[in-house]
């Protein structure tokens, strides 16, 4: 009898941290996705505001040519806003566009928004097991 109890105590016992230990993840985990949505927020507007400034000093301007003749669907974002009819010039915007993709990473780092590396789910060398299946 004595058994069957101590079981059903440790039983509790581990259930009961168990559910500690998911609350707490969710926790950590809301409050991660607030983190990120505020950087991606922060890095979103800093990049609008100088998409606007860019574009009002180059509106109508080639800033750049490119080493090849582009597809149409690639034409029309890359002559966008361009008078003539020389298809290899580039507009800001679409010279804007490939930059900030290159450069969206490394802004958030250098603003320091960028979460430790090892805070992506699954992430790390020895992920943590799901404790349900245990």
């Amino acid at each position: 009898m004595k058994t069957d109890t101590a079981k059903i105590t440790t039983k509790k016992s581990k259930t009961k941290k168990i559910d500690r230990v998911e609350s707490s993840l969710k926790e950590s985990s809301r409050d991660l996705s607030l983190f990120k949505f505020k950087s991606g927020a922060v890095v979103a507007l800093v990049l609008i505001v100088v998409f606007g400034l860019l574009n009002s000093l180059f509106e109508g301007k080639a800033v750049a040519k490119l080493p090849f003749q582009p597809i149409t669907l690639v034409m029309k974002m890359s002559h966008r806003g361009l008078s003539g009819t020389d298809s290899t010039d580039c507009s800001m915007a679409f010279l804007y566009f490939l930059c900030s993709i290159s450069i969206r990473t490394n802004l958030q780092k250098f603003l320091g928004f960028s979460p430790p590396r090892g805070s992506a789910p699954g992430a790390g060398f020895l992920p943590l097991p799901d404790p349900k299946t245990n």
